[in-house]
């Protein structure tokens, strides 16, 4: 139900849950093709009838790193917590997007569930501290109009309660907000709150931040100089590793669309400007969504050239 969700409703209507003996042979496949990761994501994989099914069945294969991005709601409960703990979960990133409850419930279409996400988050500390999310635990907030303004309060709101890591995506324009200003800003507008953040965490938070989908030129260029800068907060190609999406087909029984997601949304999703030919970062840069730019056009891009 989040109003930017890139697995939402008008594109799942219809699809029923893969059958669990499709999934596991889909997780024996990747792994005897030497897949040492998998994650479970997008919608809400904690309602998948046969996820702590998928969780074991992953440990026992030999995959090394278990993870869960969610939204959290069940990892509120903490018998199932401890069930997925079991079976071999071993790091949980959470989609929570304001310190805010009435931003955070408006942007996810579910009253009272802010509650169930701080529980959930409290929880997820607590077994972290304990040894038993050895590869640990972060939130992965989009990045919107609604929320913009107060991400450094939602880093230091965060922190207080045991969180280091954090992972700010700038909202994809797709779906129902494709053409949505209301939840889709300029970068422009959002750069100073970036900014902002990022001096908090040098001087006094000393999280793991990071920004995806925020392109180098859009940042003063006296920054745009200091490579150590934009490898911590802003590099998204700092460790390129082959991420292997599966999805199904409609029916459950045709043969699966299988592909890289890094390389799909370099490719298929994101777009260069003219004002990227000779831009000292074109090697490294994913580009702008294309999305955005049929929303906003060219003129924020190109500071980055090599000749200013």
């Amino acid at each position: 139900k989040c109003v930017f969700c890139m697995s939402g409703k008008g594109r799942d209507d219809g699809r029923a849950w893969s059958g669990i003996r499709r999934v596991r042979a889909e997780i024996a496949a990747r792994f005897a093709e030497g897949a040492l990761s998998i994650g479970f994501l997008g919608g809400e994989p904690t309602v998948y009838p046969h996820i702590v099914e998928c969780i074991r069945l992953a440990k026992s294969l030999g995959y090394r790193r278990i993870a869960l991005c969610t939204n959290g709601v069940r990892l509120a409960q903490e018998r199932f917590l401890d069930q997925a703990l079991e079976a071999g979960l071993s790091r949980v990133t959470v989609s929570l997007h304001s310190a805010d409850s009435q931003i955070e419930e408006s942007l996810v279409g579910v009253p009272g569930v802010f509650e169930k996400k701080l529980r959930a988050i409290k929880n997820l500390a607590r077994v972290r501290d304990a040894g038993r999310l050895p590869d640990g635990l972060s939130l992965n907030p989009v990045l919107c109009r609604p929320n913009a303004s107060g991400v450094s309060s939602y880093a230091r709101f965060f922190s207080e309660l045991g969180i280091s890591d954090i992972r700010f995506n700038f909202v994809w324009p797709q779906a129902q907000v494709e053409h949505d200003t209301a939840i889709v800003p300029r970068y422009r507008e959002v750069i100073p709150h970036i900014l902002n953040l990022t001096l908090q965490n040098e001087r006094t938070l000393k999280m793991t931040l990071s920004f995806g989908g925020v392109p180098y030129c859009v940042l003063p260029r006296l920054l745009q100089k200091r490579w150590a800068f934009l490898e911590k907060y802003f590099y998204e190609e700092a460790l390129n590793l082959p991420t292997q999406v599966s999805f199904f087909s409609r029916d459950g029984k045709g043969v699966a669309d299988r592909f890289d997601w890094h390389e799909r949304s370099r490719n298929d999703f994101r777009a260069k400007t003219a004002a990227c030919q000779g831009c000292r970062f074109d090697g490294v840069c994913m580009g702008v969504y294309k999305t955005y730019l049929a929303l906003y056009g060219e003129s924020e891009f190109g500071l980055g050239r090599k000749s200013g």
